[in-house]
C-alpha cells in the first residue's frame, strides 16, 4: 500500500463538483480556509511510493485504475495530501493537469466521513 487516509470532512460543494465535473479535490486537515467548501478533508498520510499509471485507488470501497498522473500530483500529495482526482468511465486520452490524477472506473464513489482512500 502506497497511501491510506480517512476522510474527516466534506465541503459543502465538494460532491457537487464531483457530480458536475467528475472531479474530487482532496486535502489533508490543513486545508486553507478559502478552499474548505470545495474539498474533502482527510487525515494526514504518508505517500511511500509515487502514484503511477496502472496503480489502483480504492475510495469508499470502490476501485479505480490510474490512467495518468499530473507532473505535480505526487509532490502535492506528499506535501499537503492534496490532489484533484478526475473520474472517467473510459480513458479519454486527455492529458492530466499538473495536480490531477485521472481515474478510470464505473461511476462515482459515494463518500461519507470516515470512509477511506487507499492507493495500492
Amino acid at each position: 500500500m502506497k497511501y491510506r487516509v480517512t476522510f474527516t470532512a466534506i465541503g459543502d460543494f465538494a460532491l457537487q463538483l464531483l457530480q458536475t465535473r467528475g472531479n474530487l479535490i482532496i486535502f489533508d486537515k490543513d486545508v486553507p480556509y478559502s478552499y474548505e467548501n470545495m474539498v474533502i478533508s482527510h487525515t494526514k498520510g504518508s505517500l511511500t511510493e509515487d502514484v503511477r499509471e496502472g496503480d489502483t485507488i480504492v475510495i469508499a470501497e470502490r476501485s479505480y485504475k490510474v490512467a495518468r498522473v499530473g507532473s505535480d500530483a505526487n509532490a502535492n500529495l506528499r506535501a499537503h495530501g492534496h490532489v484533484t482526482l478526475h473520474f472517467e468511465s473510459e480513458d479519454s486520452g486527455t492529458e492530466a493537469q499538473p495536480g490531477e490524477i485521472h481515474l478510470i472506473g464505473e461511476g462515482f464513489p459515494r463518500i461519507m466521513v470516515d470512509d477511506t482512500l487507499e492507493i495500492l
